[in-house]
């Protein structure tokens, strides 16, 4: 199974980063730097709600069926109709739940349609994910991994054009766009998915319970995991009568840890199932583990690195308009990262084994930490503030997830690995920060340099071991 992981999650990151990163840097960005700061932030803050409620789409149901389906892929059919007929109960619970609490939290009127477009995009994105889950869930990795860049590309495509061949762009116009870029990526999907099995949609109350019931779990991690993620704006906007000023600021740096996550993201979609199939078969987890761990730090540790030392440079390159503000929140969410792309290791050990009650109190200690560190800083730092108490909180929730999974699945590290793993760390910090402060070529030529450097010492310390054979 090593041998199939590396070689499917190079595939997944390659497509994505061929496609993401040009849509996230020119055209989402540009959306920005068009219709300004602060009406950005706005929609920024917006996005950020709803995405606190798309839990209501979704319940759990994505990770239930991957997980249940890697493990009998004869039932398809079966689990694709009962879903399908749940999430159109989800959907319209979700629609009437961002109404109504929009209306509590006091939203002016002319909110209220963007919330219902940012609505529909949700609705979309948990329709497409699903269906790409089937596909790992299936073993067909291939086809997940170019269906996972197939929204982002029609949105290049979509919204790309209207950027940058039509007079303007509005925040309206612009959810139109993803919506539009979305249904294409629906449909595709569907006729993809329509040739493993047969689709089908089936409304059973008892049904749709007793799903719901055996997800929970799942859900509940990723209701707790929402109200640390993404909460930052909501307070942000919130919290300070500066128009969305804050927002808008804090979704530059947003932005681009969004692109990068997908790295941690991705290796999770490929690991549930694999770890999953593993556990029903009483298989060992440790070589595909150190597989993973040996990639994603060492991707990690290099994309921390350079971005923490080219934050400047990255920043000017991307936006029209860059504060030392926008440049320190950026440094700080990219901190975060680096806990975070590793957490996606071992919550999906976790997650695969449905045992997830520790977990999840875990996670609630980690809500606890980023609300009160948000209460605490945003009013005095504003958008540096929130992206502190994120930073924070993500290595509160990494030593946490490490903890529980070495201790549930009885993972040994030997002491030279880990003296490897911290020694390359140091060594990845001081060869950025050197090249970065001592030589004066093109920025992104420094940057290219970098990172091939980074990862020949990657392999000559041991750390990344790219296995093609299982």
């Amino acid at each position: 199974m090593r041998g199939q992981f590396t070689q499917n999650i190079l595939l997944l990151l390659i497509i994505n980063f061929l496609i993401k990163p040009i849509y996230v840097l020119f055209v989402d960005a540009e959306v920005q730097n068009q219709v300004g700061v602060e009406a950005y932030g706005v929609y920024f803050a917006l996005f950020s709600f709803c995405f606190v409620f798309q839990i209501l789409l979704d319940m759990g149901l994505v990770t239930y069926n991957s997980k249940q389906l890697s493990q009998d892929r004869s039932a398809g059919s079966r689990y694709f109709a009962d879903i399908m007929g749940t999430k159109v109960l989800l959907t319209v619970a979700f629609l009437a739940t961002l109404m109504v609490v929009g209306w509590l939290l006091g939203y002016p009127r002319h909110y209220f349609p963007l919330l219902l477009g940012l609505g529909v995009v949700m609705i979309l994105q948990s329709y497409f994910v699903f269906l790409r889950s089937n596909f790992s869930a299936l073993g067909e990795f291939r086809t997940e991994a170019w269906l996972s860049a197939l929204d982002k590309f029609c949105m290049l495509l979509v919204i790309g054009y209207i950027v940058y061949f039509t007079t303007s762009i509005t925040i309206p116009t612009f959810i139109m766009g993803q919506v539009g870029s979305l249904v294409l990526a629906v449909v595709v999907g569907m006729i993809l998915l329509g040739r493993r099995f047969r689709l089908g949609l089936s409304f059973s109350w008892a049904r749709s319970v007793s799903l719901l019931k055996a997800a929970w779990p799942f859900a509940l991690t990723f209701i707790l995991m929402i109200l640390y993620t993404r909460i930052d704006a909501v307070m942000l906007e919130r919290l300070l009568d500066d128009k969305g000023r804050a927002a808008g600021i804090y979704a530059t740096g947003y932005r681009l840890l969004d692109a990068v996550n997908m790295i941690g993201y991705y290796f999770s979609i490929l690991l549930i199932p694999m770890f999953a199939k593993l556990l029903g078969d009483g298989a060992d987890l440790r070589p595909l583990t150190q597989t993973a761990l040996g990639l994603l730090l060492t991707i990690a540790t290099i994309v921390t690195a350079l971005c923490w030392c080219y934050a400047p440079d990255i920043m000017h390159f991307i936006y029209d308009d860059v504060s030392v503000e926008n440049v320190q929140v950026f440094r700080w969410l990219i901190f975060g990262f680096w806990f975070l792309s590793l957490s996606y290791l071992f919550g999906s050990m976790i997650a695969a084994s449905g045992e997830l009650r520790a977990f999840n109190f875990m996670l609630v200690a980690g809500i606890v930490v980023n609300w009160g560190l948000n209460l605490w800083l945003i009013p005095t730092k504003g958008a540096l503030g929130a992206a502190i108490a994120t930073a924070f909180t993500q290595g509160t929730v990494f030593m946490g997830q490490a903890f529980l999974a070495i201790n549930k699945f009885e993972l040994r590290f030997s002491v030279s690995y880990v003296l490897k793993a911290i020694l390359f760390v140091g060594t990845s910090v001081a060869v950025v920060g050197w090249i970065s402060s001592g030589l004066s070529f093109l920025w992104i030529l420094e940057f290219v340099i970098c990172g091939i450097l980074l990862l020949g010492v990657s392999f000559l310390l041991g750390i990344l071991r790219l296995t093609w054979t299982d």
